[in-house]
């Protein structure tokens, strides 16, 4: 049954975690408890534990670094076990995400929005024009059904990327398969409480501001197919999303760059062979609702954060204004959760 004390209606919720990075997991086991998450731990891989014979493709294209085997191993290990315990929806964070305290409200929201991608039957997904951008706004979405037995999300879809540094606006000249009547769709959330003041919406301190910034009334947060989106902080997969993904980048396709590039080519239709299969069906949200925690020090398993810029001295993370990271002793302690990206 769903999880319905977490109120993000996934069936589980896996955070990856290299066992040595005890720091990470006391941080996320706070985390998730005061934010009423149930959680689920999955073992982070070493690169130096996955040999090059277990990764797909032929050796002339296995150049990757060491750190991105580790990972992908990782992630696909979580895909395994939801395919082999027929989960029907999870959630997969990596152990340095970071959300709102507000995460229920902000779920419930982005659910309502991503019906017009994951039901065809929804009279608001049509559009005459499949090469017309649609500015779709929330309130004219029907709220998805009340019911235990249905995904609040809908039911077809492979991945919801809800944790991302970056992602971009679909537009017809990016398109790498047909366009379809959502292709171009864009649901637009305004006045949204939880969505930073535009000069704060880049994915780090040194970073470009986001092109919704420019494009969208501050305050304005937009559900969209993903197109270009990077980074694994968080995304959902359906069970037919576990299982589509384990057979191309576990067994079938070749690896050769970082899991979270890989996944975002398969989201964009790259991998998708004429005649014989359909593209996947990956919703994205702009701002994220998960972002990468920026903690002292500033350190990744994998990659040098910001292109090595952040500052090391502060806690950040982007794009999240009640962060929950950067209030928990007040959480704990009782005292008055802070803004980090106050409106000026």
């Amino acid at each position: 049954m769903m999880l319905t004390t977490t109120h993000c209606q996934f069936q589980k919720i896996f955070v990856i975690n290299l066992p040595e990075r005890t720091d990470r997991r006391d941080a996320m086991t706070l985390a998730a408890a005061l934010t009423n998450l149930q959680i689920t731990w999955a073992k982070g891989v070493p690169g130096t534990d996955v040999p090059d014979t277990v990764v797909p493709g032929e050796d002339w294209e296995k150049s990757i670094l060491r750190g991105n085997k580790g990972s992908w191993r990782a992630h696909m290990n979580v895909l395994n076990t939801i395919i082999d315990q027929n989960i029907a929806s999870a959630l997969i964070l990596e152990d340095d995400a970071d959300w709102d305290i507000r995460l229920k409200s902000q779920l419930q929201i982005f659910a309502r929005a991503a019906q017009p991608f994951t039901q065809h039957t929804h009279q608001a997904a049509t559009v005459t024009n499949p090469d017309k951008i649609i500015n779709l706004p929330i309130t004219s979405i029907p709220s998805p059904p009340n019911q235990s037995s249905s995904s609040p999300y809908g039911q077809n879809w492979d991945v919801l990327w809800l944790g991302h540094c970056g992602t971009n606006f679909p537009t017809s000249t990016t398109l790498n398969t047909p366009p379809t009547n959502t292709s171009l769709l864009r649901v637009t959330i305004p006045n949204d409480p939880t969505v930073p003041s535009p000069q704060h919406l880049k994915a780090h301190p040194f970073a470009l501001q986001d092109q919704l910034a420019e494009l969208y009334p501050p305050y304005t947060r937009v559900v969209h197919p993903s197109s270009g989106t990077i980074c694994t902080q968080a995304y959902a997969v359906s069970q037919q999303g576990a299982r589509k993904l384990l057979w191309r980048f576990g067994v079938k396709g070749a690896l050769t760059k970082g899991w979270d590039l890989v996944l975002g080519e398969w989201c964009d239709g790259l991998f998708v062979e004429k005649g014989k299969e359909t593209a996947p069906v990956c919703v994205t949200v702009q701002p994220p609702l998960f972002s990468h925690h920026f903690g002292k020090g500033a350190a990744s398993d994998i990659t040098a954060p910001g292109g090595g810029f952040v500052n090391k001295d502060k806690e950040i993370t982007p794009y999240v204004r009640w962060s929950v990271r950067l209030n928990m002793g007040r959480l704990v302690e009782g005292g008055e959760v802070r803004d980090q990206w106050p409106d000026e």
